[in-house]
């Protein structure tokens, strides 16, 4: 083979594989569906739940969230305000810890606006969790979603709970 046609084979080889690329990674719609996806599974926990499971997933929790969070929720729970990441997964710690049971899930997800490394969503969503006496406790909550792009990934960075 002439080297003029290694180069050619490579050039091509290397547009196909930037094409490729270009085309399979996700777009911010599909990383943040994908985000919600996790927060749900990071948030659910089964009775069959370990201390050190739980200790990983709170680690996972923080991720998924700005440095800077705020809640505005339509009680005056602990969980209302403005918070860091650290602050907030170790109250989601907590929880976890004293529930045997945790779900949480979604719907109606709507995008409202994705614009200059921010994005507004309406979401509902579904929790229930069950205290170590067994009372369960449920809520679903009518939330607009504002979420940061920070070095290349999607975080949370504010929650507000609507009146329903």
């Amino acid at each position: 083979m002439s080297k003029q046609m290694v180069i050619g084979v490579l050039g091509i080889f290397l547009t196909v594989v930037i094409l490729l690329g270009w085309l399979l990674w996700p777009s911010d719609r599909e990383q943040i569906e994908n985000l919600f996806n996790e927060l749900c599974d990071v948030t659910s926990k089964t009775e069959e739940a370990s201390a050190i499971s739980d200790a990983l997933v709170v680690k996972d929790f923080r991720k998924l969230f700005a440095p800077k969070i705020i809640i505005s929720i339509r009680s005056k729970a602990k969980i209302a305000g403005e918070h860091s990441d650290h602050e907030l997964s170790q109250q989601y710690g907590r929880l976890r810890l004293a529930s045997s049971r945790m779900s949480l899930r979604y719907d109606n997800l709507k995008f409202l606006a994705i614009k200059d490394q921010v994005a507004r969503i309406s979401v509902k969503f579904f929790a229930s969790w069950t205290g170590k006496s067994g009372k369960t406790i449920r809520e679903d909550a009518h939330t607009e979603v504002k979420l940061q792009k920070l070095d290349g990934d999607w975080k949370f960075s504010q929650i507000n709970y609507l009146k329903k």
